[in-house]
């Protein structure tokens, strides 16, 4: 195979959701200080203070004691869990947008004031935030019981996940939470440029803002967009502990 060849297809892999997300925050925050890959190791380095990497090192070497208590079909039923979990929160951010007559916990803002105010859709992706929050913590946390019952190498992964996932949730916390600040941004520009094109005296029928081709349909459409790649991306720990799961190999000691 030629290296032209072997370039190709590298480049034509998938992006991984958390790349993704960020494409999708920068296209719409015009790229502004979103370079995220840059110097990963480094920016990762600068999370961890002193009692972090204390933290780490004793939970690289935890030897856990057991008892150990194997279970038969573990990867079937915690695939199960994170799947049925993932459909859930999959299902109820499609039906919160377009619901119908389904009965949802939230529901996208119908009532459309003028001028357009930001404030109802950044209540109701904070709330979206907050049950995927909620529900992806505890389908995490069920993983990690299941890992420290079955042997010593899967008991030693649940606590560095612990101590990674502790370690870093306030900066998570803040890069998540600069989402709805890129929307209000976004749905502000969005709406200016609408005013621009339109004439003194022309119609401008709210209705139209929803219908597809309106500067509000595509908002919405944006941030729906948005909010599954989120959905995505914070699943994606989780997904790394199923697949360390599916191709489990003792840690070095």
């Amino acid at each position: 195979m030629s290296n032209n060849t072997h370039r190709t297809q590298k480049k034509a892999q998938p992006a991984p959701p958390s790349a993704r997300l960020v494409q999708l925050v920068a296209a719409l925050g015009n790229g502004t200080g979103l370079d995220a890959h840059a110097c990963f190791a480094e920016r990762m380095g600068r999370l961890f203070d002193l009692s972090d990497t204390i933290a780490l090192d004793a939970a690289y070497k935890y030897q856990s004691m057991g008892p150990f208590r194997p279970e038969e079909g573990l990867t079937e039923r915690l695939r199960a869990d994170f799947n049925q979990t993932r459909d859930t929160l999959l299902n109820g951010i499609t039906l919160s947008f377009d619901p119908g007559d389904a009965k949802v916990k939230l529901r996208l803002p119908q009532t459309i004031e003028t001028p357009p105010v930001f404030k109802p859709y950044e209540r109701f992706y904070l709330s979206h935030q907050r049950q995927l929050i909620t529900a992806i913590q505890y389908l995490r946390q069920r993983l990690r019981d299941g890992f420290t019952a079955q042997n010593h190498t899967l008991a030693q992964l649940a606590v560095l996940d612990t101590v990674f996932d502790n370690t870093l949730a306030s900066y998570g916390r803040y890069c998540f939470g600069a989402i709805p600040m890129v929307l209000g941004k976004r749905f502000r520009s969005l709406w200016r440029a609408h005013r621009n094109q339109q004439q003194e005296d022309q119609p401008d029928p709210m209705d139209a803002w929803v219908a597809p081709g309106g500067w509000l349909h595509q908002f919405r459409q944006e941030m729906q967009t948005l909010l599954l790649a989120e959905l995505e991306t914070r699943l994606e720990p989780v997904q790394g502990l199923l697949d360390a799961l599916n191709h489990e190999e003792p840690l070095p000691q």
